[in-house]
This record gives structure tokens, sequence and C-alpha cells, in this order.
């Protein structure tokens, strides 16, 4: 169908509202908490009433947002580039921490070859992993360190990315004593979401890249990463089995492009690369309690 006689796009319209909602709301909860954490029942009361928490929640909303725009374009885009029928981002508004599940776009035909495949798998998590590091260096620059984290609290795990910066702003200082900023978390919750998206497996923007790179053979690279995660929802976090639970609702095998064809180098340095990032983003644990 021609892009000029589609109709306007009001399903992702109004869930892009529905998230800039939820992601304000929970931003401005976690800009209280790094602010003011001992703000008083009053306070917030009069707070609601002036309107300022919608600020407040904006830095956080901005953040996350954008890093989930790019991430989804950056398929969009690439995906026009090719002729290939994509529709624009849906995102996906959630009543969790950060108010989203994150965003995706439906590629409506099949995949022409295995060049654009892997183009069109790379370029959404390459594009939010740049777009996540100015935020992350932002977050982390603005955080601050405290005695202890508060028991009940949530402490997120920490990637190898996160782990450098840190350093960089926090040197010989032990990283649980860090309250990061919601900017810094917004980033985190970005490097997160990349990690997620390139576990090389099935309908992942990683089976995207790992299916062009490999072929048919990749299908055993599947298998082995969801036995992978099956361990660590034993050994690390629950939570992966539901990962598990959704590759398998969307597919463990990737279907074959119309004609096949070749990577050339430039592709092949840009999987060590995509590698690389999946590498520095992943998180075997992502959230503890701190008891």
């Amino acid at each position: 169908m021609n892009q000029s006689n589609r109709k306007f796009p009001w399903i992702n319209l109004v869930l892009f509202l529905v998230t800039l909602a939820s992601t304000v709301f929970w931003g401005a909860l976690h800009w209280i908490g790094f602010y003011y954490p001992e703000i008083g029942k009053n306070e917030l009361i009069s707070l609601l009433k002036s309107g300022k928490i919608i600020l407040m929640g904006l830095p956080f909303s901005f953040s996350i947002m954008l890093i989930l725009l790019s991430h989804e374009m950056g398929h969009y885009l690439m995906a026009r580039k090719y002729g290939i029928d994509a529709t624009l981002p849906y995102f996906i508004p959630a009543p969790n921490i950060v108010g989203t599940f994150g965003a995706l776009i439906r590629i409506r035909g099949r995949i022409p070859s295995r060049k654009a495949l892997f183009d069109v798998g790379a370029a959404g998590p390459i594009t939010g992993f740049l777009v996540s590091i100015p935020f992350l260096f932002y977050g982390l620059m603005h955080s601050k360190l405290v005695e202890k984290i508060p028991r009940g609290g949530l402490s997120i795990g920490e990637p190898l990315i996160f782990k450098m910066f840190y350093k960089l702003f926090f040197p010989g200082i032990p990283s649980d004593r860090l309250l990061i900023h919601p900017v810094g978390f917004a980033a985190w919750v970005g490097l997160f979401i990349t990690s997620l998206n390139l576990i090389p497996v099935g309908q992942l923007d990683g089976g995207h890249i790992s299916y062009a790179v490999f072929g048919r053979d990749s299908n055993k690279l599947s298998l082995a990463v969801l036995l992978f995660l099956l361990y660590l929802s034993i050994s690390k976090w629950w939570v992966w089995l539901l990962w598990v639970a959704i590759i398998l609702v969307i597919g463990v095998y990737h279907p074959e492009f119309q004609y096949e064809d070749r990577l050339d180098v430039k592709r092949y340095i840009l999987a060590v690369i995509v590698l690389i990032i999946f590498l520095v983003t992943f998180i075997p644990q992502p959230f503890t309690f701190v008891p």
C-alpha cells in the first residue's frame, strides 16, 4: 500500500500519548524520590494541585521516550529504505516502575534479502544505544551518593557500560551507595531494552542479525540461548522465564528471506560491534530488592 493512501495512525498516536502520560507519572515519582525523599503528605498534595509534578516527570519521560523512539525509527527508516512495508512505532504503556513495556513496529511483508534483514535488525539497537549514552552520562553526572539505599528499595543491576561510566564519576566508591538520577535511570532502562532486543533468538533484533550472519545455523544458537535464559531464570532472575515464554509465542525460528545474497565486510564488522553492544548492556539480574 502506498504511504500516501494510508489512514492517519490514530492507534499509534493514542498509544504514544498514553505512554507519555504514564512515563511522566512514574518519572515524577522517581524525581520526588531523588530530590525530596522525606516529602510529607501535605507537600505532595500541594505538588499535585500545582501541576509541578508534571514538570518533575518530564526529564525521565523525555529521555526514555526519545530512546525508544530512536530505536524503533531506526528499524522503520531502514525498512522504508528497502521498500519493506512497516508500521510506525507502537508504544506500549504499562503500570510498572518506568511506565512502559517499550515500543515496536510491525513489518507486514517478507524481508527481501540477507543484507536487508541485517540492516533493519541492526539499525534499531545501534541507534537506541547511541542515544542512551548521553543520557547515561548526564544521569550519572547528576546522581548522588548516600549512606545506604533504604530497606525495601530497588537495586538495579549494572551492565559493563554502566560500570565503566560509574568508575569515571565515582572512582573507588562502591556502587551500592549510588542513588541514580531519574535521567540516568531512563538511560539504564534504554540500555536494558537494547540488550533484551539483542538476544540472538527468533524474531528479536538479535535473532534477525544472527540469521543474517549465520543463516539456518542460527536456529541452533537460538535453542542454546533459550536454555541459557532458562538457567538464568533459576539462578538469577525468575522473570527470564516470562521472557522465554514471550520468545516461544513470537517464534524461535526465523523465516527465510526472499532471495539469497552475501553480507559484505562492513556488515560483518557491524555484527561484531552489535555483539559488543549486547555484551556491555546485558544484565543477568536486572533488579534486586534491598532487604
